[in-house]
């Protein structure tokens, strides 16, 4: 069973100090940043989201924005 405290998606630490998250559709955003001096969360788009203490609670705030961008493409009208 999941926690639902787990952010979703598969982060990576790629470089020190900065990860990136995706799941199996998409690209969810990345974080940079120390537990010392903070994470700095931007969207799939690089939107800068905020800054936060820990870095589960920036992972899950990059994944929410993420869930409803996807969320709101797919409602989208498609044009012809």
């Amino acid at each position: 069973m999941r926690s639902a405290s787990r952010p979703r998606g598969l982060w990576v630490e790629v470089d020190p100090g900065f990860h990136v998250g995706n799941d199996r559709r998409q690209f969810l955003g990345s974080i940079t940043g120390t537990p010392l001096e903070g994470f700095r969360a931007f969207g799939p788009q690089s939107d800068f989201l905020g800054e936060f203490d820990d870095l589960d609670v920036a992972k899950a705030a990059v994944a929410a924005v993420a869930s409803s961008t996807a969320a709101s493409a797919e409602v989208e009208p498609q044009l012809s």
